[in-house]
């Protein structure tokens, strides 16, 4: 693996939506205030700038550095380089998460104020360690960003698989109107749903649960994508 030609890819990604995600980044932290006031209308304003901002990203990073290569012709000089489409793969995968998660971190944290219960008055109020609140609301803050983050793996993985605008709007389509409906419809009608979900909110074991499956969905997609980047004899 060639080190030294990955960082410079990812740093090519990186310097090319330098822009975009400073402006997704301030978009998202205009969610983060207007949520943190408090409010419904100032509530229900920030949640869905923080929701649209990670839609937005995730768009914005796939269309551009992943598919963006063949549109803008530069391909070729990636073919250039001395690189395996296994290294590419990689390049492509970290300057995408780099990418993702700078503007997406600021924006899942808007999104805890989701939660029915206000934290921050709890912890007023509460005999428990300002350490143990804090921990209890980093781990709801993964799973937050740990669901999107497992989705937008899928989604990018066959996104530099395929090379392909239209696989991946299938891929894309298929999460979320199939299986994203799917869970919304079905998920509701189960008993064992309400229960985790009462668990997951009091911090039980269904929180480093959670939270394992999903560094370990994340782990599979890369290992996979991989595997089968590695299998390509060529770019073309």
């Amino acid at each position: 693996m060639n080190t030294r030609v990955i960082g410079r890819l990812v740093a090519k990604d990186c310097s090319l939506m330098r822009v975009p995600i400073a402006l997704y980044t301030a978009a998202a932290f205009s969610g983060l205030m207007l949520a943190a006031r408090g409010g419904t209308a100032c509530r229900g304003a920030g949640i869905t700038l923080a929701l649209n901002v990670l839609i937005g990203v995730s768009f914005h990073v796939m269309l551009v550095p992943v598919l963006g290569e063949r549109e803008r012709k530069t391909l070729a000089f990636v073919m250039s380089l001395p690189v395996t489409p296994g290294d590419a793969a990689v390049a492509k995968m970290l300057g995408s998460f780099v990418l993702f998660l700078i503007p997406a971190s600021v924006a899942a944290t808007a999104l805890v104020f989701l939660s029915p219960v206000d934290v921050f008055s709890a912890m007023a109020a509460s005999d428990r360690s300002v350490l143990s609140h804090l921990a209890g609301w980093a781990g709801y803050y993964g799973v937050v960003l740990g669901a999107w983050l497992a989705f937008f793996s899928v989604v990018l993985a066959a996104a530099i698989v395929s090379e392909s605008v239209g696989w991946t709007i299938a891929v894309l389509s298929v999460l979320v109107f199939v299986f994203g409906n799917f869970v919304l419809q079905v998920a509701p009608t189960l008993g064992w749903v309400g229960r985790y979900v009462r668990d997951l909110a009091r911090g039980g074991t269904a929180l480093p649960v959670t939270l394992a499956v999903e560094t370990a969905a994340v782990a599979l997609v890369v290992a996979v994508m991989l595997r089968l980047q590695g299998r390509k004899t060529s770019f073309v």
